[in-house]
C-alpha cells in the first residue's frame, strides 16, 4: 500500500503548535507503517503522531479509504460495505435521513477496465464509496475501554437528573434507520488522511426519546460522557441537525474500536465531537468544554472544506502516458459542488465526480491528464454549496490552529519513459 506522505515544510501538523499528533480526538484512524528512507525526519514525526493518537488498529490499512495501490487495468476493487434496511416506514426514513445502502460505488472493476480502454496508464484501485469497518481509521484519546455490554445503559439526563436509560438490548429491538455519514479527524492532514465513510444504524436522539413518549429537555447545552473518560460538549440546537445515536456500523454491531456498544454522530462537526463508547447525554445550562477543548482544540469544531489526493502519491514514479488523479473532498454538512485540479501551477480544470451524494457524505473524484517525462506537481481544491473553497495553500490557511485542515492538497511526482 502507498499513501501520500507529508513533507514537513509543506504539510505541518494540523494540530496545535507543540502537539505531536495529527488526530487528537475520540475517533478512529488508520496506521502508517512505511516511510521513505530519504525522509528520515518523518520517522520521528510519525512516531510522535502515533503516540498522540492513542491505540492503533492491528493490521490497519494505511489509507482510511481503502488504500491507493496502483493498478494496470487488471486490479481488483477495494472493499464495499452495505447494510440491510430496517423495517422503518419510508416516510420516516426520508425525514430522518435514511439512505439506500444498496447502491454500488461508482468506481468498481468495470471502471478500471474502462479507464484502461481510454489509455489510462497510471491509476489506483477505486476508493470504495463506503469504507469497510476494518479500513476505517482508528484512534482514541485513552485506549479502548473495558465494560460489560450486558449491563450497559445509555443514560439521558436533564441537569444531572435521570430522564430515561436504554440498554443495548432495548436499542437493538427498536426499529432503527440507516445513515450514511463521513467522519474526519480534526487533526488530520494530507499525510494521514484520517477520513472514512460508513453506513451507521440507529436513530436521531429526538426520535429515540419519542419511543418512550419523551421530548428533548429544554436546557441549551449538552455534555456527553463516554466509558473511557472522554467528554465533549455541544449546543442543544444540534439535536435538530439531527444528532444520531448509533449502535451498528455497516450492518454489524459497532466494532469495539469504533465505539461499541453506542456512539454519537454529529453532522457538521469534526470527529472529536462524535464520541464513541457513549454512556450519558446530559442537558445542562452552561456550555461544557470537554477533553480536547480544554487542551486548546476548537470548541465548535465545524468541518472545513478540504481536498485530499489519494493517487498519485507524493514522490512516486509514474510511467509515461495518461494518469488518473484520484481523491476525496469533504466539508461536512456543506455539500461539495466542484473539485478543480491544476498541474504545475497552471489553470484550474474541473475534475469528474465518481460519487457525490451531498451533505455529510464525502465526494470521490478523478481527473485524467497526460504528462511529459519529468517532475510534476498536481494540486486539487474543492468548492461547496455555500461558496466556501479549500485554501489554495497546500498546508491550509492556518496550520497549527487546532481547528482542522482546509488546504488544497498538492503532490509531487516524476514521470519516466
Amino acid at each position: 500500500m502507498n499513501m501520500a506522505l507529508r513533507d514537513p515544510a509543506r504539510y505541518p501538523s494540523a494540530g496545535l503548535q507543540g502537539d505531536a499528533g495529527d488526530c487528537p480526538m475520540n475517533e478512529s484512524r488508520s496506521g502508517r507503517k512505511k516511510l521513505p528512507s530519504r525522509r528520515e525526519v518523518l520517522i520521528t514525526i510519525g512516531a510522535l503522531a502515533v503516540a498522540a493518537c492513542g491505540d492503533q488498529a492491528p493490521n490497519a490499512a494505511p489509507a482510511a479509504t481503502g488504500g491507493t495501490d496502483a493498478v494496470d487495468g487488471n486490479g481488483q476493487t477495494g472493499d464495499s460495505a452495505t447494510a440491510s434496511r430496517t423495517d422503518a416506514g419510508k416516510a420516516d426514513a426520508a425525514a430522518a435521513g435514511e439512505v439506500d445502502v444498496g447502491a454500488k460505488p461508482a468506481a468498481d472493476a468495470a471502471s478500471i477496465d474502462a479507464a484502461a480502454a481510454q489509455g489510462i496508464v497510471n491509476q489506483a484501485l477505486p476508493t470504495p464509496a463506503v469504507t469497510s469497518n476494518e479500513k476505517h481509521y482508528i484512534t482514541s484519546c485513552c485506549g479502548t475501554p473495558a465494560y460489560d455490554a450486558l449491563t450497559y445503559k445509555l443514560q439521558i439526563l436533564d441537569a444531572g437528573k435521570p430522564v430515561t436509560a436504554f440498554t443495548l438490548a432495548e436499542l437493538e429491538a427498536i426499529s432503527a434507520l440507516d445513515r450514511e455519514h463521513t467522519l474526519v479527524c480534526i487533526g488530520t492532514s494530507p499525510w494521514g488522511q484520517a477520513i472514512g465513510n460508513a453506513v451507521w444504524t440507529g436513530l436521531p436522539l429526538a426520535k429515540l426519546l419519542e419511543t418512550r413518549g419523551l421530548t428533548v429537555p429544554k436546557l441549551p447545552f449538552i455534555k456527553i460522557s463516554a466509558f473511557d473518560g472522554y467528554t465533549t460538549g455541544l449546543p442543544a440546537s444540534d439535536v435538530s441537525k439531527p444528532l444520531w445515536v448509533v449502535w451498528r456500523m455497516n450492518g454489524q454491531p459497532l466494532p469495539a474500536e469504533h465505539g461499541f456498544p453506542v456512539r454519537l454522530l454529529v453532522p457538521g462537526r469534526y470527529g472529536m465531537k462524535n464520541p464513541k463508547w457513549m454512556t450519558a447525554i446530559d442537558f445542562v445550562d452552561a456550555a461544557y468544554a470537554g477533553y480536547w477543548e480544554t487542551k486548546g482544540w476548537s470548541d465548535p469544531a465545524p468541518y472545513k472544506p478540504n481536498t485530499f489526493i489519494k493517487y498519485p502519491t507524493d514522490e512516486s514514479i509514474l510511467k509515461l502516458g495518461k494518469t488518473r488523479v484520484q481523491g476525496t473532498a469533504y466539508a461536512g454538512s456543506d455539500p461539495i459542488t466542484k473539485v478543480d485540479v491544476r498541474v504545475d501551477g497552471g489553470a484550474w480544470q474541473a475534475a469528474v465526480f465518481d460519487y457525490n451524494k451531498g451533505a455529510d457524505i464525502w465526494a470521490l473524484w478523478h481527473f485524467d491528464v497526460a504528462l511529459a517525462v519529468g517532475k510534476h506537481k498536481v494540486q486539487a481544491r474543492c468548492t461547496t454549496t455555500s461558496g466556501l473553497m479549500s485554501s489554495d495553500k497546500p498546508e491550509g490557511s492556518a496550520p497549527g490552529d487546532g481547528a482542522g485542515y482546509d488546504g488544497s492538497m498538492e503532490v509531487e511526482f516524476e514521470v519516466q519513459a
